[in-house]
């Protein structure tokens, strides 16, 4: 049974110093009763025993009391049980019934009260009262002395009765003030985790403003999930279609994933009607759901945020735990807010990519520009000079373009014009770079390309647009349409830009005077 009170951690005053003081003042009031020989001379030598006693259990609480001791408590209950010894010795040696030194024993209880339990303050105060009256016995032969003995005992019980239950008052004072501490630090704990968040999810915010490439954006996306927010799982989907969705970036025990991977069938629908709430969707326990696949076998707990702006979903930002009911109202608003940062830096970062694409693609073919074209042979011929690789360039121009436009209209040249950009596309390589040299002119670059192998290029755009009938109009019938095409090649032919350029022109003329719909190369 724990007949103290937790003094670990408190804010009521420690009566160490206050007790060490009276102590100190008593063992020095029994000494000077001791030399002053107001002790029997046959009870000398008990009385310098327990004297002996209590100055040494007074240096032991002293320095224990100094190095803030566990065991201080034991020495408590000890000094309780020597002071009621020796207060009750001094009682018999001095004049029992009359003596003065039953005032020793109100400070015992007073103390008792205070450091015990009420129960074990209680046991405590009748333990002392049945001892003091066993002491006093042999004196008390009349109602009187009952009464006298009474008297100097109902102080002792007023005093545990009032300390005991002040004490608890106190105590249990104390402990709701201390539960209410440990709140508050715990609330300025997460207070402060949150705005270090916040202000670190700020700062990245500025940072995904100033990206440009959506995959750069994605990408630091994720890094911003891992690093400040923390789940074991994270995703950023990105809608493909309509109804598809496709994985751009995954992150699973702080291990970030790039690679792109379509969503599930069976998580599809699900997603989409997250996208259509336009708000964060929390789902405490995954176990017994099948509308959608985690990242992790071991998920139960999801949150997810459409990636909304400009009242367009782009996307959905989705949260993994393995913690049933993990997310809280405050991890969802942290979430959405990381969610519209990224819709804002991957939308900022298309827009610019598209502006980007209108300034260095062709308007009504779709192909690049010339200053592109130009910019791009430059950077080609560089790196094929440095890392001793070939290169070769195709010009193609369609056969009797005038004629046509003369014949069906400017409209119908343009239409034709766009379709036969399509099919030279077609017949190009991811790597290669298709652009409109001008008018109906057209030219090819085809990096760490042969001459041979570009020839091949060549002739199979050739005869792909040979092949092709061209609308013209309505109403008209498709028209056949050819193509004259030169080329060169690197290192054979020029050192330069330039020199490039002028061949594969040349060679394009040569193409045109030997009929036309042929290949051509120098």
């Amino acid at each position: 049974m724990n007949i103290f009170f937790n003094s670990s951690k408190t804010f009521l005053p420690r009566i160490d110093a206050i007790y060490l003081q009276t102590r100190a003042l008593a063992l020095t009031t029994l000494l000077g009763w001791l030399v002053l020989g107001f002790v029997p001379d046959e009870k000398t030598f008990l009385a310098e025993v327990i004297l002996a006693a209590f100055a040494l259990h007074f240096l032991t609480l002293l320095t224990l009391s100094r190095r803030k001791t566990n065991h201080i408590n034991k020495l408590y209950l000890t000094a309780i049980i020597l002071d009621t010894i020796a207060t009750l010795v001094w009682i018999s040696f001095d004049s029992g019934l009359s003596s003065p030194f039953y005032l020793g024993l109100y400070l015992i209880v007073s103390f008792a009260s205070y450091l015990l339990t009420r129960r074990a303050a209680l046991v405590t105060t009748g333990l002392i009262s049945i001892a003091f009256v066993a002491v006093l016995w042999p004196e008390m032969h009349s109602l009187r002395d009952w009464l006298s003995v009474a008297l100097r005992l109902s102080p002792c019980w007023i005093f545990v009765a009032v300390i005991s239950h002040v004490a608890e008052h106190l105590r249990r004072s104390e402990t709701r003030m201390l539960n209410l501490f440990d709140t508050l630090n715990k609330r300025t704990s997460e207070l402060e985790k949150i705005q270090a968040q916040l202000e670190s999810i700020y700062d990245n915010s500025r940072i995904l403003a100033g990206i440009l490439d959506v995959d750069e954006v994605i990408k630091a996306v994720m890094q911003i999930v891992n690093s400040v927010l923390k789940y074991p799982a994270a995703a950023l989907l990105m809608r493909q279609g309509e109804t598809g969705f496709l994985f751009r970036g995954r992150v699973v025990d702080e291990e970030i994933n790039l690679l792109l991977k379509t969503a599930p069938e069976d998580s599809v629908d699900f997603l989409q009607r997250v996208c259509k709430l336009g708000s964060t969707v929390c789902i405490p326990d995954i176990l017994n759901r099948d509308d959608y696949t985690a990242l992790r076998p071991d998920t139960r707990s999801v949150m997810m945020a459409p990636m909304t702006v400009r009242r367009k979903t782009l996307g959905i930002l989705v949260a993994e735990s393995t913690v049933k009911g993990a997310f809280s109202e405050r991890d969802e608003k942290m979430f959405w807010v990381v969610a519209r940062s990224a819709a804002m830096a991957i939308d900022n970062s298309l827009v610019h990519q598209e502006m980007e694409e209108l300034t260095i693609t062709d308007d009504l073919t779709g192909a690049f520009n010339y200053r592109y074209f130009t910019d791009k042979l430059a950077e080609e011929q560089r790196r094929a000079a440095r890392y001793d690789q070939p290169l070769s360039l195709i010009m193609l121009d369609i056969d009797h373009f005038k004629k046509i436009n003369d014949t069906f209209g400017h409209e119908a040249g343009n239409l034709i014009l766009k379709e036969l950009s399509r099919v030279a596309y077609s017949c190009v390589r991811d790597t290669d770079v298709f652009a409109r040299y001008g008018g109906e002119e057209f030219s090819i670059i085809l990096p760490q390309t042969t001459l041979s192998e570009a020839q091949q290029i060549a002739s199979r755009i050739r005869e792909s647009i040979e092949r092709t009938r061209f609308h013209v109009g309505e109403g008209l019938a498709r028209q056949m349409v050819t193509v004259s095409v030169g080329l060169t090649s690197f290192p054979e032919n020029g050192k330069s830009q330039d020199d490039l350029i002028q061949l594969a022109d040349q060679a394009l003329y040569r193409a045109k005077g030997s009929g036309r719909n042929i290949v051509q190369s120098i």
